[in-house]
């Protein structure tokens, strides 16, 4: 692809991007010990909150949270499909990429060290960001890859919200926020987030727009539609 100047940015687009089900997948590989552990048959299908513990319904809550640093899980999680490829992309591009986690502080070493063998591009000294109210970093990221609406909703950026049976009433029941101006897609891969950030890259030009594009639609967007961009020369 031949890239065009038609884009020019006073500094580097920063896309934000949380760990835990947008870049792997954790609620998957923890339903499938918890399934081994119990011989129960949850899936990913029936977390239809966010709030995960309250359908592993035959493990005690502390018991729960030791899934989230279990070595079973570990070893049999997975990076979702095109994520590294698509995350090289935009950093080659000259992005600054982070990785924003709500992670807990016991489990940062061991996820700091997943996530470096897995994005060896990125810096994780650099390129990790561990906080819990990601609204806070407004006005220091461009756009949210994100599975948690709340995580979104507030904040001064872009948002994506990767598609999850947790997070389907998405944005509608925000309609009235006055922080949601910003554009906003509902993506159930990598290839359609690729798709999302390419469109945001080309139509904003400092203006805020309403845009939410749910699963039944966002296979509109058509592959000959990529975005020709350029980012600014200009250093930091």
């Amino acid at each position: 692809m031949e890239l065009k100047a038609n884009l020019i940015r006073p500094r580097p687009w920063r896309i934000g991007v949380d760990c835990d089900n947008v870049i792997n997948n954790l609620a998957e590989s923890i339903i499938d010990v918890y399934n081994k552990d119990y011989n129960d048959n949850l899936s990913v299908a029936d977390i239809t909150t966010y709030n995960m513990r309250q359908f592993f319904k035959k493990v005690s809550q502390d018991k729960f949270y030791d899934y989230f640093t279990d070595k079973r899980v570990w070893e049999n999680i997975k990076v979702l499909e095109n994520c590294v490829a698509t995350l090289k992309k935009y950093h080659d591009l000259g992005c600054k990429i982070y990785i924003v986690t709500a992670t807990a502080p016991q489990n940062v070493s061991s996820k700091v060290a997943w996530l470096q063998e897995q994005l060896p591009f990125l810096n994780m000294y650099d390129s990790l960001i561990v906080i819990k109210n990601k609204q806070m970093l407004s006005g220091d990221i461009d756009i949210l890859v994100d599975d948690c609406v709340d995580n979104l909703v507030g904040g001064y950026y872009h948002k994506i919200l990767f598609d999850y049976p947790w997070n389907r009433l998405g944005f509608e029941s925000y309609e009235n926020n006055t922080h949601m101006l910003h554009q906003r897609y509902r993506c159930r891969n990598w290839n359609d987030i690729d798709k999302a950030i390419n469109i945001i890259m080309k139509t904003d030009m400092g203006t805020e727009i309403k845009l939410d594009l749910k699963p039944e639609n966002i296979e509109s967007i058509e592959s000959e539609q990529k975005i020709d961009f350029v980012l600014s020369d200009n250093k930091e």
